[in-house]
C-alpha cells in the first residue's frame, strides 16, 4: 500500500471523528437558553443562561432575609427585564461597572450608612479573587446584585421603622422600590448607582456633602492639631478652626457670627465659653448628628416638588421654595414640650383670611376648667348658648369658638391643610414673640411671622396681592380663597439646610428625640452587619 493510501485513510479516519463531535457540539449549543452550552463552556467564559436562572431560584441568600418579599421579587424583576444576564460580570470576571458597583456601596459612609451592612469586605475580597469558574462567578454575581438592592431600599425607606423610635411622626413614604433604573445605567459614567434611590430633597445631598468633609477632617493632621490646642483655651486659633470647618474666608467677627449662625447660637461676633463649647465638638459629634438626621429625610417620600413650604420645627422657622428659590424665610412659633408640634406632610388646601377660631376640647378642659370667657361664643347643635351653660363635666357636648378680629388667637390669616391632626399655620396677635429666641411655646400649630407676606406669595399667580389681602382684612369677614397644591411639611431634624439650600445649620433638641434615634440607629446597624457576616 503507498503513502497517499495510507494518508488518505488515516485523514478519513481523522474526519469521521471531527465531524460527529462538532456536530454534537453545535446540537449542544442550541438547547443551551443563551446559546452557550457546552460550546460557550470551552471556547469563552460567558455565565450560561439556565444555569444563571436556576441559582437565582435557589439562591439561599435571598431567601433568609427578613425583608425577603420585598428583595425577591425586585432582584427577579431586574433579571427578567435582563433576560438573565448577568450585570456585573464580564464572563468570570468582575466588568468595570461592577468594580463601580462596589466603590459605590464603600461610599455609602457618606449616607450615613456602615458600608459593611452590606458586605464590602467580603465583596472587594471577591472581586479580586483568582477563582476562574462559572458557580463562583455566579455566587459573586448575585451577592453584589442582593446588596445593592439592600442599599437601594434602605437609602429609600431608612433602616428604621419611624413609629420604633417617633410616635409623633406622621410623614408617609409612599415610595415605589424598583432596582429598574439600574438597567439604564449602562457603564455609570460618572453616575453612583443608587442615586435614583437616594431622596430628592435638597437637605440631603448638603448633608452627605456634610458629611463627607467631616470624615475628610478627622484625617487632616493639622485640623487635629489646633483642635487641640483649643483644649488650652487659645482663643488666638479659633479662626484657624473655624476656617476648617465652615470654609468661610470672611473677617474675624463675620467668621464668628457666621459659625455661631450655623450652630444655633445668637450671633453676637464675641467669643465665649458657649462658642468654646461648641468648638470643642468633635467630628464624630457631626457625623452621628448627619447620621441620623439623613435617616429621618430618608422616611419622607423620595420624590420632591420643586414648591414646597419646609417648616423646620427644632429651628422654629418657616421657608417657602419655588421652582428651587427661595422666596420666603421667616420665624416661627411650634409646639411647647408639653404640646409639640407632630411631624406631617400635607398639601396646602386653601388660606382663610380672617379666620375664627374652634377651641379645642382639650384647651377647655385643661384651660378653662369647663368655665368659657366671654370673648369666645358657645355653640350646641349649631345654635349660640350662652357660655354659662358649659362646666367641667358637660363641656364635650358644646362647641367653643372665637369670632375673628384683633384678637383672634389664629390673628389674620390661616393657611389651612387639613388634617386628623389639626395641625395649620397662622398668624397670631402676640407677635413679640417671634423676637425669642427659643419659640417653643404653641399648643402645637405653627405660627408665622409676617403671614401676609406669604399668603400674598402663593396667591401671586391669582392676582391677589398684598394690598387686596389688606382689604379683606380690614373688612373683618371670613373669607376662604383655594391655593394650588403645594406640599407642606413640618419636620422634625436637629440639622437643617439654610434658607439657601448652601449650608447645612446644627441646631437644638427641644423634643430631645436625638438619643433614642441615635441608639435605634447603631442598634439596627450593629445587627446588620452580624447576620451579614453570619451569610458569609
Amino acid at each position: 500500500m503507498n503513502e497517499n493510501n495510507i494518508f488518505n485513510r488515516n485523514r478519513l479516519g481523522f474526519f469521521g471523528i471531527l465531524i460527529p463531535f462538532l456536530l454534537f457540539i453545535f446540537l449542544s449549543s442550541c438547547r443551551s437558553g443563551n446559546g452557550g452550552g457546552l460550546i460557550n463552556s470551552i471556547f469563552s467564559n460567558e455565565i450560561d443562561t439556565d444555569k444563571f436562572k436556576e441559582a437565582i431560584e435557589k439562591d439561599s441568600l435571598l431567601k433568609s432575609d427578613d425583608t425577603t418579599n420585598l428583595l425577591v421579587k425586585a432582584i427577579n424583576e431586574l433579571y427578567q427585564d435582563n433576560g438573565y444576564k448577568p450585570l456585573w460580570m464580564d464572563g468570570y470576571k468582575i466588568s468595570e461597572k461592577g468594580k463601580k458597583a462596589i466603590k459605590a456601596i464603600h461610599d455609602l459612609e457618606f449616607d450615613g450608612l456602615n458600608p459593611e451592612h452590606y458586605q464590602l469586605q467580603q465583596l472587594q475580597k471577591d472581586s479580586s479573587s483568582s477563582k476562574d469558574n462559572e458557580e463562583f462567578a455566579i455566587n459573586f454575581e448575585l451577592l453584589l446584585t442582593y446588596n445593592i438592592a439592600k442599599a437601594s431600599k434602605d437609602l429609600l425607606f431608612g433602616i428604621i421603622k419611624p413609629k420604633d423610635v417617633d410616635q409623633e411622626w406622621h410623614i408617609p413614604n409612599d415610595s415605589n422600590f424598583t432596582l429598574k433604573s439600574i438597567l439604564s445605567l449602562d457603564s455609570l459614567n460618572d453616575k453612583n448607582i443608587f442615586d435614583s434611590f437616594r431622596p430628592e430633597n435638597p437637605r440631603y445631598a448638603l448633608m452627605r456633602k456634610e458629611i463627607k468633609k467631616w470624615i475628610e477632617l478627622k484625617s487632616d493632621s493639622d485640623y487635629i492639631s489646633i483642635k487641640e490646642q483649643l483644649k488650652s483655651g487659645d482663643s488666638n486659633i479659633i479662626s484657624s478652626v473655624i476656617h476648617k470647618e465652615i470654609y468661610n474666608s470672611a473677617s474675624d467677627t463675620d467668621l464668628i457670627k457666621s459659625y455661631q449662625y450655623l450652630n444655633h447660637l445668637s450671633t453676637t461676633g464675641k467669643i465665649n465659653d458657649e462658642l468654646f463649647q461648641i468648638l470643642s465638638r468633635s467630628p464624630d459629634y457631626y457625623i452621628d448628628l448627619l447620621k441620623i438626621n439623613m435617616e429621618r429625610l430618608r422616611w419622607i417620600h423620595q420624590e420632591f416638588d420643586s414648591q414646597y413650604i419646609w417648616v423646620s420645627i427644632p429651628q422654629a422657622e418657616v421657608d417657602y421654595y419655588k421652582d428651587g428659590k427661595n422666596l420666603f424665610h421667616n420665624r416661627a412659633v411650634v409646639g411647647a414640650k408639653s404640646t409639640r408640634t407632630p411631624s406631617i406632610f400635607h398639601p396646602l388646601e386653601n388660606i382663610v383670611f380672617c379666620p375664627p377660631w374652634g377651641v379645642p376640647l382639650s384647651i377647655v378642659k385643661n384651660e378653662y376648667g369647663g368655665r368659657i370667657p366671654s370673648k369666645y361664643e358657645v355653640f350646641k347643635g349649631g345654635k349660640r348658648v350662652p357660655n354659662s351653660m358649659v362646666n367641667a363635666s358637660n363641656y364635650r357636648q358644646f362647641s367653643v369658638r372665637q369670632p375673628p378680629g384683633p384678637a383672634a388667637a389664629l390673628g389674620y390669616v390661616k393657611f389651612n391643610l387639613p388634617n386628623k391632626w389639626d395641625i395649620y399655620l397662622h398668624d397670631t396677635p402676640g407677635r413679640y414673640v417671634f423676637g425669642n429666641k427659643l419659640r417653643y411655646i404653641s399648643h402645637g400649630c405653627v405660627r408665622i411671622k409676617n403671614p401676609r407676606d406669604l399668603a400674598a406669595l402663593i396667591l401671586e399667580d391669582k392676582g391677589i396681592g398684598i394690598d387686596s389681602i389688606n382689604t379683606m382684612i380690614r373688612k373683618n369677614k371670613t373669607k376662604f380663597i383655594n391655593t394650588d397644591k403645594i406640599n407642606v411639611y413640618l419636620v422634625y431634624t436637629t440639622t437643617n439646610s439654610d434658607s439657601t439650600n448652601n449650608n447645612i445649620l446644627y441646631l437644638n433638641d427641644p423634643y430631645k428625640k436625638d438619643a433614642i434615634l441615635k441608639e435605634q440607629f447603631v442598634a439596627a446597624l450593629r445587627y446588620n452587619i452580624n447576620i451579614a457576616q453570619s451569610k458569609q
